[in-house]
């Protein structure tokens, strides 16, 4: 790519995160102190977070990764790049009701994740009250739930961008990231469960430039080292 066009893309991207910024302004002064609206930057996802309105409600901070979207959003996104009113549980245990929209730009990569939290905690009470009066047995007829896989096309994209975007903190091609730098993106994308999706390994080794049974060592010796010593 030439110094012009990178000049063109990044100056469109800043301009696509000012515009996603408004929005989440007026987001959050619509629905008031009860809806977190995050910004995220996805060309740096282990610092993604570059704006946030209302962060009292998760204590989030500018800077932080991406939480959920590896695991959670991408395999349910679908085409709209839109994935509504979906639950996410916070450590205290409260649940949000969360929508995510993925933006991306003229070249069509992902390159901002919008996501509107809203705290419906306060409404806990009438909820109990209402399950109470119109519960029933359940019966668990399922089998066990699989995975998510990659199945989708646009989902597969959006993985290979993040997964790309997760090597750039290094300065260097993904192919070329030394094997301490490639232990520290392994880390940080299991952190984020990206390993759960089913045909990850192979789209990471593909990226990485190494082989299958390599990023499943890699994996080994990262899980490994966060067992706490006898």
């Amino acid at each position: 790519m030439s110094t012009a066009r990178r000049r063109d893309r990044s100056a469109e991207a800043d301009h696509l995160i000012r515009t996603a910024k408004t929005i989440a302004d007026g987001i959050g002064a619509m629905f008031g102190r009860n809806c977190e609206v995050a910004v995220h930057d996805l060309r740096d996802p282990t610092r993604s977070l570059v704006h946030l309105v209302n962060g009292h409600i998760s204590g989030r901070q500018l800077g932080h990764p991406i939480r959920d979207l590896i695991y959670a959003v991408l395999p349910n996104i679908g085409p709209s790049d839109v994935l509504a009113n979906y639950p996410t549980e916070l450590p205290d245990g409260r649940v949000l009701k969360s929508t995510t929209c993925l933006l991306h730009d003229s070249a069509g990569e992902p390159l901002i994740a919008i996501c509107i939290n809203l705290d419906i905690s306060s409404m806990a009470a009438a909820k109990e009250t209402l399950e109470q009066l119109t519960a029933m047995t359940e019966l668990d007829t399922r089998p066990g739930e699989p995975s998510p896989e990659l199945g989708d096309a646009a989902v597969v994209d959006v993985l290979r961008v993040l997964v790309r975007n997760t090597a750039k903190q290094f300065s260097r091609p993904p192919h070329r990231l030394t094997k301490d730098e490639r232990l520290q993106a392994i880390a940080f994308l299991d952190s984020k469960g990206a390993f759960l999706i089913k045909g990850a390994v192979p789209l990471v080794a593909e990226t990485f430039g190494v082989s299958e049974p390599s990023v499943y060592r890699y994996l080994d010796q990262v899980r490994a080292a966060q067992q706490p010593e006898d």
